[in-house]
């Protein structure tokens, strides 16, 4: 035991040196599980939060000008930085000072140059939620940062048609560099580009890889995107040029994990206007999935799929005579063997229906008693709603709160009862004043909430699930 002491404190200080460096070293995140919800906002307590906003331009005329917008839904001011990191070139920084029950945005080409740029935002204290706003000739989207970095995720929807233009951007924001795999599934069958097979991502920046240079003339393209090396958050942006009929832009976060359930708040089938579920099954088993619908009037049985190993089902809401048109709709796909599943839904709007666009959103993964919408705008250019869906066996009021800097409730939009397994939207446009409108919602259930904004008289449909805080 004497001539083993000293070998022992030479362990001892390099275990504690060790930790030190650990401590001091920019880490990721620990990996993202089926059973945790990315994104989500870190609790009230917490002395730090990071967000994590991919698949943006940087640049005049840019596909979706990006802005990265900060809501605090919390009682005490937040100070922060946003660093943006283009595909080339070296990242730059601007402060961010978020007062309590505030916002405050920051454009990315205010920032630097760059056809494709991300953004990482850190903050000094939780009840913080991030989006990023996009924007372009195509029209306009909205999507939740990521609150963590993943070495998987997954997108279910993609279309790399004549029409269509599909870019998946790669952020990396982590001093190390990133190894990863893409792997795409189509409707001939599973493609594994050679060139996109340990594709690196350098650290502190972002690759944008064009899905159709790889995966050409196809109307389904499931990706799986698998990290060798590093974490790293994943997005897509969708264009349509209207040549074959639908027109519109879509940013979106992927998924982090498959999962078992899926919410959709937001469905309603009129004229012009169509619907879809993408189901992805990524694994090696069969999936047997449920798609539950909570109709306004009426009710309706669900739709039983089968999804084979490694592939996609579509599901075409106009097609099934149990969805009825003109009545509003949420829907729950739920995985009832077990094997989880990546879901997103797809709304097409051309004439003769009112609004115009394309929106592809993941499903939101879990009902919260509080949800953070961001980004939003309400005012003679945009309609903006709000749909609560309330999945549970009893009733809830739901109360919707300004993040004005005051946390006023505007009249009529407290104690909003939701009745059980229901949905209900709620007009923002007309009750709050015009201008941007971020806002928190609570329940006295948990709810799962969708934001949707409608241009009025051009061209934009920007939907997107809601934003959950850690309770």
């Amino acid at each position: 035991m004497t001539k083993r002491g000293p070998a022992i404190g030479v362990i001892a200080l390099v275990l504690v040196g060790a930790w030190a460096v650990d401590a001091t070293v920019d880490r990721p995140a620990p990996t993202v599980t089926e059973r945790v919800q990315t994104p989500m906002g870190a609790r009230s307590g917490a002395r730090s939060s990071a967000w994590f906003c991919a698949g943006a331009t940087a640049e005049e005329g840019g596909e979706a000008d990006g802005t990265v917008v900060v809501a605090n839904a919390g009682r005490q001011p937040l100070t922060g930085t946003v660093t943006v990191m283009p595909e080339e070139g070296e990242p730059r920084q601007v402060g961010l000072s978020v007062p309590a029950s505030g916002h405050q945005s920051v454009r990315l080409r205010d920032v630097l140059t760059a056809p494709y740029a991300s953004a990482l935002v850190e903050l000094d204290g939780g009840e913080a939620v991030v989006e990023l706003a996009a924007t372009g000739p195509l029209g306009r989207s909205v999507t939740p940062c990521a609150s963590s970095a993943s070495t998987t995720w997954y997108f279910a929807e993609g279309v790399t048609t004549r029409d269509a233009r599909e870019v998946i951007t790669l952020f990396n924001p982590f001093p190390e560099d990133a190894v990863v795999d893409l792997v795409f599934n189509t409707e001939e069958g599973e493609v594994t580009p050679q060139a996109l097979t340990g594709l690196s991502v350098k650290g502190r920046a972002m690759t944008a890889v064009t899905v159709g240079d790889h995966v050409q003339r196809r109307l389904a393209v499931a990706a799986r995107i698998s990290a060798r090396a590093g974490r790293l958050v994943a997005a897509r942006l969708q264009t349509f040029d209207g040549s074959e009929g639908r027109r519109g832009m879509s940013v979106g976060l992927g998924a982090a994990a498959p999962g078992d359930v899926w919410y959709f708040p937001e469905g309603f089938l009129t004229d012009g206007l169509t619907e879809r579920f993408q189901i992805f099954n990524p694994g090696s088993e069969e999936a047997e999935v449920a798609v539950n619908l909570a109709l306004e009037q009426g009710q309706a049985e669900p739709i039983v799929l089968t999804v084979p190993p490694e592939s996609r089902v579509t599901l075409a809401a106009n097609d099934e005579a149990r969805i009825p048109k003109n009545v509003a709709h949420a829907v729950t796909v739920r995985s009832t063997n077990g094997v989880p599943v990546v879901v997103e839904r797809t709304i097409d709007a051309v004439a003769p229906a009112a609004r115009s666009g394309v929106s592809i959103i993941i499903g939101a993964r879990a009902p919260a008693t509080r949800w953070v919408v961001a980004a939003a705008q309400s005012d003679d250019t945009t309609e903006a709603w709000l749909v609560v869906h309330n999945p549970g066996a009893s009733a809830t009021r739901v109360t919707v709160a300004l993040l004005d800097g005051s946390a006023s409730v505007p009249p009529g939009l407290a104690a909003i009862e939701v009745g059980a397994r229901a949905r209900r939207a709620i007009k923002l446009t007309g009750t709050v004043r015009p201008g941007p409108v971020p806002v928190l919602v609570t329940a006295t259930q948990p709810v799962v909430v969708e934001r949707d904004l409608y241009a009025i008289g051009s061209l934009g449909t920007a939907m997107s699930p809601a934003v959950p805080l850690r309770d």
